[in-house]
C-alpha cells in the first residue's frame, strides 16, 4: 500500500546552497582545476569555454561541437595505405570471429569522450563527497518533515544528513553520489539516425546520451501514486532551467487543487518562474512566490 503524502517538496541546488554548502558548479570548476588538474585541461580542451561556461555546467556538456570535436580528435593516418591497413585488419578480425561491421571496434573519438565522461564521474563523486564532509556552519530553513516527500534534482544527501528525512521519502531524480549512481548531469541536443550524420557522429552522440536528462526515462512509475494526495507543493532552490522544465510540468499534470510556493533568488529567476506560470496558467491562482528564509528557533 503507497503511503499518502499532504506535502511535496522540490529540492534544487539553491537549497544547498542555502544550508551552507558549495555546491555551485563553479566551485566545482575551482574544486577540479586544484585537484585533477589533468581532468580539467581535458575538458578544456574538448569543449574550449571560457569562465561563464562553468555557470551552466550540466546544460554545456551536452552542447558539445561534435563535429569539431570529430575533425580535432580523429587519428591523422600518414597516408591513404595506412588507413586501408586498418581497415583491412578490422574487417578481418570481423570476418573471422563472425561479427558485424563496427561491433567490436569504436571509434577513436567516442572512446576518448567516453573516458572523460567517466573520470569526470568518478571526480564529480569525490566532490560531492568533500562538499558534504567539509565543516561549514549549517543553515536550516522551515520544512514540513512528517507528511512530505521530496524530489531532490541534486546528488548530495543533504536531506538526509541534515534535516533526518528518511532514505524512502526523498527521491533523487539526477541519481545519487553516495550510492555512485550513474550521475545525470549533461542535457544532450543531438539526434539518432539524422540524415547526413556519419557513423562517428552517432558513435559520440551516444557517449552523450549515456548522460542526457531525459524526465520520463527517470520518473519513477509509482510516483504519480505518491503524489496524487498531495496539497502543498514547495519548491526550493530550483532554477526554473530549460531542462527542469519538463519535470515540473509532469507535476503539474499528476498532482490537481494544490497550492503551490515556489522560493526565487535573483531577479532571473522570478522571470523564468514567472514564464512557467504562463506556460501553466492552470496554477496562476495558487502560487505563491517566497524567499528560503533561516529556520527560527
Amino acid at each position: 500500500m503507497t503511503r499518502e503524502y499532504t506535502h511535496l517538496y522540490i529540492i534544487g541546488n539553491g537549497f544547498d546552497i542555502f544550508t551552507g554548502l558549495k555546491t555551485r558548479y563553479i566551485d566545482f570548476r575551482w574544486w577540479l582545476e586544484n585537484n585533477y588538474i589533468f581532468v580539467y585541461e581535458a575538458l578544456t580542451s574538448v569543449y574550449g569555454f571560457d569562465g561563464d561556461w562553468w555557470f551552466d555546467f550540466e546544460n554545456q556538456l551536452g552542447k558539445l561541437d561534435i563535429n569539431k570535436y570529430i575533425s580535432d580528435y580523429t587519428p591523422k593516418y600518414a597516408n591513404t595505405h595506412e588507413l586501408y591497413e586498418v581497415i583491412r585488419s578490422k574487417r578481418e578480425f570481423e570476418k573471422k570471429y563472425d561479427l558485424p561491421h563496427n561491433v567490436l571496434f569504436s571509434d577513436p573519438c567516442s572512446s576518448r569522450l567516453n573516458g572523460l565522461f567517466d573520470i569526470l564521474q568518478y571526480c564529480f563523486e569525490k566532490w560531492v563527497f568533500f562538499v558534504m564532509n567539509r565543516p561549514i556552519s549549517i543553515k536550516y530553513t522551515n520544512i514540513e518533515t512528517r507528511s512530505s516527500f521530496f524530489v531532490n534534482f541534486n546528488y548530495t544527501d543533504t536531506l538526509e544528513c541534515f534535516y533526518h528525512i528518511p532514505e524512502e521519502r526523498v527521491f533523487h531524480i539526477h541519481g545519487r553520489a553516495i550510492k555512485r549512481d550513474r550521475l545525470i548531469f549533461g542535457h544532450n541536443k543531438h539526434q539518432f539516425g539524422s540524415a547526413g550524420t556519419s557513423y562517428e557522429y552517432e558513435k559520440v552522440s551516444e557517449v552523450l546520451n549515456r548522460y542526457e536528462k531525459n524526465p520520463y526515462m527517470n520518473i519513477p512509475r509509482d510516483l504519480n501514486l505518491k503524489i496524487e494526495g498531495v496539497k502543498n507543493i514547495h519548491i526550493l532552490g530550483l532554477s526554473f532551467s530549460k531542462i527542469d522544465i519538463p519535470y515540473i510540468e509532469w507535476i503539474v499534470r499528476n498532482t490537481s487543487d494544490c497550492n503551490w510556493e515556489i522560493s526565487w533568488y535573483s531577479e532571473n529567476d522570478m522571470n523564468r518562474i514567472k514564464d512557467f506560470i504562463m506556460e501553466n496558467p492552470v496554477i496562476k491562482d495558487r502560487v505563491k512566490l517566497i524567499q528560503i528564509k533561516e529556520k527560527k528557533e
